[in-house]
């Protein structure tokens, strides 16, 4: 990988703008709050995580990005 901007964000105020500003990024929700976190691909919203399984879920998200973005090329 050459270069990428990850954000994993706490915030529900400032998180979303943020991670925006990243090649990938997400916003988690907060103690007391649903567990729903919107997730930010090259800047715009792609999708809302739900359940137990945010991280996990995540992490491949950022597997899959980086295998497109950063793929060998022959």
């Amino acid at each position: 990988v050459e270069n990428l901007t990850l954000a994993v964000m706490g915030c529900v105020v400032n998180g979303p703008g943020e991670s925006r500003h990243a090649d990938i990024g997400i916003s988690l929700p907060g103690t007391g709050e649903a567990p729903a976190a919107p997730v930010f691909i090259d800047g715009k919203k792609a999708m809302t995580l739900r359940g137990e399984h945010i991280a996990q879920d995540f992490v491949g998200i950022v597997e899959d990005y980086v295998a497109r973005r950063y793929a060998q090329r022959s």
